[in-house]
């Protein structure tokens, strides 16, 4: 894993590339026609190729699109957890990523089965990092009292409990509600955090 919770230039300029597919999608579909990856690729001012680093499917390209616009950025989320301790920052990333999930579950379901498919295609990593991305800006004034690895750790294994992937799971293996699966996501969380505490 990287010691680093700051991303590279390289990798800031791929989420904002991804950033700008993505606005320049919806903004297409506000206009209520149909598009061409030729069409994004045109407004995003970016080559086919490159639209097509990110994106080799426009049916993908515009179910993201679409949810994209709910999820709440890393920057507002770090500032609505600015005053919380660590587990409650957690728990607050969690209930964002969980609930929108929720909402929109049919089309999440949708979306990963078609980024799965695609994906045994291409090889390429098809999804953006917004859990990732949130996480590490709202757990950086804490990133001090573990060591690298824990910290990075503690990172993905929060990430692995939040979004429509562990609902999937909760609903379809264990059999669970919505509001049961909150709960026992938001108790692995806790689990993991009393376990990271023992362990100092």
């Amino acid at each position: 894993m990287k010691n680093n919770d700051q991303p590279s230039g390289r990798v800031k300029q791929k989420l904002q590339t991804r950033s700008e597919i993505l606005k320049a999608t919806r903004a297409l579909m506000k206009k209520k026609q149909k598009i061409s990856m030729d069409d994004i690729a045109e407004k995003a001012k970016i080559s086919r190729a490159t639209l097509y680093r990110y994106y080799s499917n426009i049916d993908i390209l515009v179910t993201e699109a679409s949810l994209h616009i709910q999820f709440k950025s890393p920057d507002q989320l770090s500032e609505e957890v600015n005053e919380m301790p660590l587990l409650h920052r957690i728990h607050h990333i969690q209930k964002h990523y969980n609930t929108l999930s929720q909402k929109n579950e049919i089309v999440f379901r949708r979306y990963i089965s078609a980024v799965l498919k695609e994906s045994i295609i291409s090889k390429k990593q098809l999804r953006g990092a917004r859990r990732i991305e949130s996480l590490k800006k709202a757990l950086r004034p804490f990133k001090g009292e573990y060591d690298n690895d824990t910290y990075n750790k503690l990172i993905s294994i929060s990430s692995v409990l939040m979004g429509i992937d562990p609902l999937i799971t909760c609903k379809d293996v264990c059999n669970l509600n919505n509001e049961e699966s909150n709960t026992i996501l938001e108790w692995g969380i806790e689990m993991i955090l009393k376990g990271i505490s023992q362990d100092k």
